[in-house]
């Protein structure tokens, strides 16, 4: 039943061991992606003589580069050709750049300056962009079968889920040692020697077993043809819409979440133990998932997903602030853990389909653009939605560690609860209605298969 709803048996498919080896690198990858976000901003105002002023023109100048840096990197990445196939050389370099990087942004002197922090900076979030385009589109080309490649995607949101749980397990393993579970210094630099051992180890295994994927039956694209694909492709369009109210949503929720946690159920000394139930549990339902997806659809599994987290998240509101309603609030942190699960997989196993009806359609393989496009669109989205979920608090004259009444409380449960579930609404109801399900899907990849196979046998 997956070979016909697929189109057919995948003459590519990968064996369970190279789709382990393929997702491998989502672990220390992950490692150097959350603290990144989180602690470092933080650790270098604390520890350095960086200012906070410095630090907030950073991270806005490595936003407007990743306007000119992700498009350029699925451009050329499309267009490499070579005896690795047109991913694999910018993985390498990736992994080359980052272990350098992050040695020195994660262990600054005490006398660190602004250039020291920009430099570091720039140059780590750029390796960033050399793995996470390049390593996407290899992924969607590793095999066209529908579920085969949500199966890849499942491996790749295991091990990436997996790294982010072992960032919040290193500082309370390190606590033997230092006497604390902050997230301070001697964290960040085992950090990056995991890093700088478990990456180009994973990554060398993945180069050396893993192929590089099908991309020789369609042509690299010129810019031309790259405008016309990514006008031309309504599928693109309404796949971008969903994407869209996703990261609006979760990038609001993700902002918040802390100060909800803190400021109106005070409990934020949980908050670690916290995200390490959530990360184990995704980790632990991702295979009942995936076989969700098989039966009913990425689609349809992912709007599900979206619709019931939009649904239950009032519940919370059930919970009285303290500790003493802390069995509540792991229940349902567990439930959202749970229903959160499925945007590790099937964003990406859905624009991996996405691009094979570009392929049909305008006969060249836009991967690398498509995906440096969803790459964009996902940060700039979470970073609106964030900045509309403190405008709101602003709004309603939130105080951060402060006192706070009705009003304002008001104003944090519409940033954390009410604009999030609107967004995911609105998401589950484009990806409910996405039209490339499974059958359509097969459908495609017969004609490409078909359109390749005679042009070799005219050839």
């Amino acid at each position: 039943m997956a070979d016909e709803a697929s189109g057919g048996k995948d003459e590519n498919a990968l064996s369970r061991g190279q789709m382990i080896l393929f997702g491998f690198p989502s672990l220390p990858h992950a490692f150097i992606a959350m603290p990144l976000a989180i602690v470092i901003p933080t650790f270098y105002a604390a520890n350095t003589t960086v200012t906070l002023a410095a630090i907030a023109l950073v991270t806005s100048l490595t936003r407007i580069a990743d306007a000119i840096t992700d498009p350029m990197i699925g451009y050329l990445s499309d267009r490499t050709r070579g005896r690795l196939g047109p991913r694999k050389p910018w993985v390498i370099a990736a992994t080359i750049l980052c272990a350098v990087s992050i040695f020195f942004l994660f262990q600054p002197p005490k006398d660190t300056t602004f250039v020291y922090y920009a430099v570091w900076s720039f140059l780590l979030y750029f390796g960033f962009t050399l793995f996470e385009i390049p390593r996407s589109a290899w992924g969607a080309e590793l095999s066209r079968d529908y579920l085969v490649r949500a199966r890849i995607m499942g491996w790749v949101s295991v091990f990436s889920i997996a790294g982010s749980l072992v960032f919040w397990l290193v500082p309370i393993g390190m606590s033997y040692f230092t006497g604390s579970t902050e997230l301070g210094a001697p964290s960040l630099t085992v950090i990056a020697w995991l890093y700088a051992i478990l990456m180009p180890a994973g990554m060398g295994l993945a180069i050396l077993f893993v192929p590089a994927g099908r991309t020789g039956e369609a042509a690299p694209p010129t810019l031309r043809q790259i405008l016309r694909s990514l006008g031309g492709n309504g599928l693109l369009h309404r796949y971008f819409m969903i994407i869209g109210a996703w990261g609006l949503g979760q990038g609001a929720y993700l902002s918040v979440i802390l100060i909800f946690l803190s400021g109106y159920l005070r409990m934020a000394a949980i908050f670690p133990f916290v995200m390490i139930g959530f990360f184990a549990i995704q980790i632990a339902c991702m295979p009942f998932w995936v076989k969700m997806i098989a039966r009913f659809g990425k689609h349809r599994v992912w709007a599900f997903s979206l619709a019931v987290d939009a649904a239950t998240r009032p519940l919370i509101l059930l919970l009285s602030p303290g500790m003493d309603s802390l069995i509540g609030m792991i229940a349902l942190s567990a439930l959202g853990a749970f229903l959160n699960a499925p945007a590790n997989v099937t964003p990406g196993a859905m624009l991996g389909d996405v691009v094979d009806y570009g392929i049909l359609k305008h006969r060249t393989n836009n991967a690398g653009n498509y995906f440096a496009i969803y790459t964009l669109l996902v940060k700039s989205t979470m970073a609106l939605g964030a900045g509309l979920a403190f405008f709101t608090l602003d709004g309603f004259g939130y105080k951060v560690g402060g006192e706070n009444g009705a009003h304002a409380n008001m104003g944090l449960l519409i940033a954390y609860l009410g604009f999030p579930a609107a967004m995911y609404l609105v998401a589950a109801y484009f990806s409910w209605t996405f039209p490339l399900d499974a059958r359509r899907h097969g459908v495609v990849r017969r004609k490409i298969e078909r359109r390749a196979q005679a042009a070799a046998a005219g050839a």
